[in-house]
């Protein structure tokens, strides 16, 4: 006999979990709230994700996705490599300073979960280095795609330049976290565009 269908979108319901997670963190989230946001009984929760641990990970996943599609989308768009490149890089600025306009930055959930988790879980960890590189070596591609339209030197470090402006991206983030100055993120941007530039 078929068992009864879900009276829930699991999808949706990962993306609230998700959500709870990125903004409270791993530790300070209850399976109750987890339950209140999804909208779930903990039968349900157990029976779709397993527990807590399990569906944190589920929700760093998914996260990883939605972030690898938005960061590959502007660095594969038609047009300048290296416009692309800038314009990601503006896209973060914007995010690092949006405190000011929507009461706090959450930060990047990856980053965040680096912070809390790294030392301590290895599961975790693994996800998260996977999607941290995987995001290098896209910036990694889009600036070898600037070399050969001309936009970069041939002589450029295409690979050490995708590390240090993943680092900056990095970096924006937790700025923004601690209230970044628009200022200071100008700062940041243009001189990462004139180290892009020489």
């Amino acid at each position: 006999m078929a068992g009864r269908p879900r009276e829930f979108d699991p999808e949706r319901a990962l993306e609230q979990a998700m959500e709870v997670f990125w903004a409270q963190g791993y530790e300070a989230t209850s399976v109750q709230d987890l339950l209140e946001a999804m909208g779930i009984n903990r039968g349900s929760m157990y029976d779709t994700f397993g527990d807590k641990h399990t569906l944190f990970v589920a929700a760093i996943e998914h996260y990883s996705k939605t972030i690898l599609q938005r960061v590959t989308d502007t660095l594969e768009a038609p047009g300048s490599p290296l416009g692309n490149v800038q314009e990601m890089l503006v896209g973060w600025g914007k995010m690092a300073i949006s405190h000011r306009t929507n009461g706090g930055c959450r930060g990047c959930f990856l980053s965040n979960t680096v912070v809390e988790l790294a030392p301590h879980d290895p599961a975790v960890i693994r996800t998260v280095r996977s999607t941290l590189d995987r995001i290098e070596d896209s910036l990694h591609e889009a600036l070898v795609r600037g070399v050969a339209a001309g936009e970069l030197s041939a002589s450029a470090n295409c690979r050490a330049l995708a590390r240090f402006l993943h680092n900056t991206v990095q970096g924006l983030v937790v700025l923004g976290k601690a209230g970044a100055r628009r200022a200071a993120v100008k700062d940041i941007l243009d001189l990462t565009f004139m180290v892009l530039k020489a």
